[in-house]
Parts: structure tokens; C-alpha cells; sequence
């Protein structure tokens, strides 16, 4: 009884060891024995010749734990009710903040979403500034500018560490007040926007409803800020690259440094806030106080 097996790419002297057994075996139950037992051994040598592909773990910072970004456990809440956006990861939460929904005729649509797409820096293409020689009149880019003269420039409302859901709606930094007053988008503080940004991955699943089951439980420990009872900040402070690399609670209420963040936000590993760079669209430090963008 003849035996062909395809050994693929086996040592010379190997080679030879498995051929001289072939030989030894006549008895056809016994050739099928071996035939398997040196089948098991070609697939043994090229296993153990072949290189392994390498799974880092991402680290999503701060006292966090290792975890695959694209984890499937992992969603995101928004209580609209209680004002509060939860990350979990099962029963475990990694973030638990305040936050600040849209008001009526620009209220945050309610649902099931996914992270759509992520940006550290980006400002907004409908809401801002139409600034000029240093004065900034706050306004909407499709109305045009406060007057005909030439030139007039329109920046948008800087929306830090922004995380899309829906066309026009994502999460960013801003100011929260203490009743719904932005434009449909939900705001974070500084730090908190920072985190969240770290913990989320596009395709992460959203979820945002009136109430959530965490509510009594996880959401009554959250502190939440009431901004609208701090003076304004300057409109330069909004059209420079400091709204970019300054926590926005820190330029409101000086000294306040970390208060009414989320629980679980700390310090992220590597800060989007430590790395300052040149924004060509600074106006006049004397401009006037501006609204706060919504």
C-alpha cells in the first residue's frame, strides 16, 4: 500500500528520518497509522517555524484598564432627564459626568447611535464669529455678516474633542448650564470631553433617552456646574487656539481647577491640553465679552 502526504517545507535531515519510516511500515492498518502520526508532525514543524502576529492591548489612560477600544460591552448612556452621559463596559462604569443637552427647537434627538466620527479639534461650520479688525458680533455663517463692508470673517465655535453620532449632533467640550440651552450637541467639560473621547471608538454604541436605569444610582453622585452664574469670557478666548488647549472650566471660574467633573474622569494619560500650538484666527485680546457658544 503506497502513502503520499505533503509535508510542506521540512528539513533535510528530518526528511530523511520521516522517509525511512515510511519504509518500515508494510501492514496497511500500520501504514495508515504512521501516515497520520507524521502528517501530525509536518503540521507541528511548520506551526512552530512560523511567526506569531503580536496583540498589543490600547491603553485608554489614567487609571483605566486595558481594554480593546472596539469592545463590544462597552456603550454609552445619556440621561436627558438627569443631565448625566455613562460609559460602561458591562455593569462597570468608566465614566459617569454631567452634561448639557439642546433646547427647545434645537432639542438632542433621542435613540439608538454610533460613533460616527472623531476629532480633537474642530469648529463648528454653522454657529460663531464674524470678526474684523478686531471686533467679533456672534452670529450664523448662512445669515452673513453684520454689514456689507469687506472684510469680515467668519470662525466657528470651537467644539473641542468632538465625537459625531448623528449628522449635525456630537458630543464636545462646552459650557453646561443648569437648564438645556445648546444647539442640539452635548456638552462636557474639559476633562470630562477629553476622557470621553478616549473611551469611544467609532462604532461605539449610543444610546439617548429621556431616563436611564443608572439614574438613581450612579447618577446622583454627579456634581453638576452651573455656568451661566460665571461672568462671560472674552470673545478672543473662543476664536484663539487657547479654547483648543485650555479645560474651558478653568478660564471660566479661575482656581476651580477639576470641579464638576465626572466621576472616573482623573487625569487622561496623554492631554490634547499640554500641546499648544499657532491658530492664525486670534483677534484683538480687547475684544468684547462674548455668549458663550451653544
Amino acid at each position: 500500500m503506497s502513502v503520499f502526504l505533503f509535508l510542506g517545507a521540512v528539513e533535510s535531515g528530518k526528511k530523511a528520518r520521516i522517509v525511512e519510516t515510511m519504509r518500515t511500515f508494510r501492514h496497511p492498518s500500520s501504514t495508515l497509522a504512521a501516515a497520520l502520526s507524521l502528517f501530525a508532525l509536518a503540521l507541528s514543524v511548520a506551526y512552530a517555524s512560523a511567526p506569531r502576529k503580536q496583540h498589543p492591548a490600547s491603553w485608554t489612560g489614567g487609571a483605566h484598564h486595558r481594554v480593546r477600544p472596539s469592545s463590544p460591552k462597552r456603550i454609552v448612556k445619556v440621561s436627558l432627564v438627569s443631565r448625566v452621559v455613562y460609559v460602561l463596559e458591562g455593569d462597570r462604569p468608566l465614566l459617569v459626568a454631567p452634561t448639557c443637552s439642546g433646547k427647545p427647537g434645537h432639542i438632542t434627538p433621542t435613540g439608538v447611535f454610533h460613533v460616527t466620527g472623531k476629532a480633537k479639534r474642530r469648529r463648528s461650520g454653522k454657529y460663531g464669529f464674524w470678526v474684523k479688525n478686531g471686533q467679533a458680533v456672534e452670529g450664523i455663517k448662512v445669515a452673513g455678516p453684520p454689514d456689507k463692508t469687506p472684510g469680515w470673517k467668519f470662525v466657528g465655535y470651537p467644539m473641542p474633542f468632538w465625537v459625531g453620532f448623528s449628522p449635525g449632533y456630537g458630543f464636545h467640550e462646552g459650557f453646561l448650564w443648569s437648564t438645556p440651552k445648546t444647539h442640539g450637541c452635548l456638552h462636557l467639560t474639559g476633562r470630562d470631553a477629553e476622557r470621553f473621547y478616549e473611551l469611544v471608538e467609532r462604532g461605539t454604541r449610543i444610546s439617548i433617552r429621556q431616563t436611564q436605569p443608572e439614574d438613581p444610582t450612579l447618577g446622583k453622585e454627579v456634581h453638576h456646574p452651573e455656568d451661566e452664574k460665571a461672568p462671560n469670557p472674552p470673545s478672543s478666548f473662543f476664536l484663539s487656539n487657547d479654547s483648543f488647549t485650555i479645560p474651558w472650566e478653568d478660564v471660566l471660574k479661575p482656581g476651580t481647577s477639576g470641579a464638576g467633573k465626572g466621576i472616573g474622569a482623573g487625569e487622561p494619560s496623554t492631554t490634547n491640553h499640554k500641546e499648544p500650538g499657532q491658530d492664525k484666527s486670534r483677534e484683538s485680546d480687547n475684544a468684547r465679552l462674548a455668549a458663550r457658544p451653544s
